[in-house]
């Protein structure tokens, strides 16, 4: 029924073209391979550099535990017992004869009005080159002849920071001989308001040990102001074990450890970085890590301020 094949020399051959496309499809599949298993470690790389980085920003947070202000009296709102004196270049060699002065009212708006409280007056010193200071005392009495024949505009605001021993603001100008002065006094504290404020912050739980020299300080309120602690003037770092602080003490690392706290503190009277707090207001002051982490606190002041005291913000 069927036929048997008995000769040897009868064989199944494949063709040279067939065993090349074999070894092709061999090489792609080996190659297609390679390239998904390198794929795949590179997402895996990717993915576990991303939690890394989600898991510091979550875990890695700095709390605020307490933040407590210094209350200040209110300033002579206007009014400026002493000399305040304009230094003027070598340029200006002649005489000034006539100094405006402008001040914000208790509204916040400009009073160029002498007659209007506080009161003041402008004295007028000859320019030499030996001599080149404007001395403007405002001792609280009435002057309604102020020429405004000047017009280079300048500000200072006058509080006791930036009040030298001598009872003096020096205010340096620059321009053309022929320019003029205006003395801009800008607004002082007229309430009670929160001049400082210090905060004390730690880990959060589970955190690594958090470098706060790398970290982003921000704060608004009047104006907002950002920066490190070394780029800002009126934030400083203090250990709390022996009082050393980061402007002060060049070993003084300020890391915060699982079982450290430190404060930070901050300067509020207006006159570099920060503004201060009236009695009623708040201002926001955010700390963002090296790793990206951000805590947020809203400093609000107490309705009712009456004494140079202490108060929980």
């Amino acid at each position: 029924m069927f036929e048997r094949v008995t000769d040897d020399e009868e064989r199944g051959q494949v063709g040279i073209g067939t065993l090349i496309v074999f070894i092709a499809m061999v090489l792609v599949a080996a190659i297609a391979a390679g390239v998904l298993i390198n794929t795949a470690g590179l997402l895996q790389s990717q993915a576990e550099a991303t939690g890394q980085e989600s898991t510091a920003q979550v875990s890695n947070v700095v709390q605020i535990d307490s933040a407590t202000g210094d209350v200040a009296e209110p300033d002579d709102h206007g009014t400026f017992e002493g000399d305040l004196d304009i230094i003027v270049g070598d340029e200006h060699s002649e005489e000034i004869t006539d100094v405006d002065i402008t001040y914000p009212d208790g509204a916040g708006s400009t009073d160029t009005d002498a007659s209007e409280d506080p009161e003041h007056t402008v004295d007028n010193v000859d320019m030499s080159e030996d001599d080149n200071e404007v001395t403007i005392e405002i001792d609280g009495s009435d002057n309604t002849n102020l020429d405004d024949d000047l017009d280079f505009e300048t500000t200072i605001e006058v509080t006791e920071a930036n009040i030298n021993s001598d009872d003096e603001v020096i205010i340096d100008l620059v321009g053309e001989e022929d320019d003029s002065v205006d003395v801009e006094v800008l607004s002082l504290q007229t309430d009670h308001h929160v001049e400082s404020a210090s905060l004390m912050v730690s880990l959060g739980p589970g955190s690594d040990p958090v470098d706060l020299s790398a970290a982003t300080f921000e704060f608004v309120g009047d104006q907002t102001e950002r920066g490190t602690v070394e780029e800002l003037d009126d934030l400083d770092i203090e250990e709390l074990e022996n009082g050393d602080t980061y402007d002060t003490s060049t070993d003084f690392d300020p890391v915060l450890e699982s079982d450290t706290q430190l404060v930070i503190d901050l300067e509020l009277r207006g006159d570099d970085d920060f503004s201060p707090i009236q009695s009623g207001e708040n201002a926001e002051f955010l700390i963002t890590t090296a790793d990206g982490s951000q805590t947020v606190e809203l400093l609000m002041a107490p309705s009712t301020l009456t004494e140079s005291s202490a108060v929980t913000l």
